[in-house]
């Protein structure tokens, strides 16, 4: 009996000890991103973008952004909402063309994924000023001529924001869109011109 009984304890000290080691090996104040809304690392964030911050429940103090930094971000925003504002337009005018449709889907991404990094350092979001003149097109090859030359501003804004931005954080998203503009979102559009 007596050996029945010390099996069972050692069994019992090594699911402890176990325990305890897998809770101090465990950083104090993270909290699970699914708990925080989903909102940590890769997490939607309520975007569904996947561009959640990192830092919910962390404790990490976040670095100030620079003024730059900060007019920077404003100016990203507001450069996407005038490609998301154009592409709503011209489906508007055309109805639900492609590349349009599709096109206007992830612009909405890119706004909320540069939301959701001002947000986080606490920079004011600008209003989405709409459409700031009446534009109208003769084709859809007209209109994709438009979406080509957008494309190509938001790409060449961004290698100007990416020389005052020192945040790898903001970095890495200017870098996603930038991509998604030249390799994704320019080649649909030059080949409906």
């Amino acid at each position: 009996m007596k050996k029945k009984s010390m099996k069972a304890f050692s069994g019992i000290v090594v699911i402890a000890i176990l325990i305890t080691g897998l809770l101090l090996a465990t950083p104090f104040g993270t909290v699970s991103a699914y708990t925080e809304g989903n909102g940590g690392p890769g997490g939607r964030n309520g975007s569904g973008g996947g561009t959640g911050s990192g830092v919910t429940g962390t404790g990490v103090a976040l670095t100030p952004l620079t003024d730059a930094e900060k007019e920077a971000l404003s100016e990203a925003i507001l450069e996407e909402y005038g490609a998301l504002n154009l592409y709503n337009s011209v489906i508007a005018e055309f109805g639900n063309v492609f590349p349009f449709y599709r096109i206007v889907r992830s612009e909405q991404q890119h706004v909320n994924a540069l939301i959701n990094q001002a947000t986080k350092y606490g920079v004011t979001v600008p209003e989405n000023p709409g459409m700031t003149s009446d534009v109208t097109f003769n084709s859809i090859s007209d209109a994709c001529a438009a979406g080509s030359a957008a494309e190509i501003a938001d790409a060449a804004l961004y290698d100007e924001l990416k020389l005052v931005t020192t945040h790898s954080d903001i970095l890495q998203v200017y870098t996603t869109l930038q991509n998604a503009s030249l390799n994704s979102h320019l080649p649909a559009f030059q080949a409906c011109e």
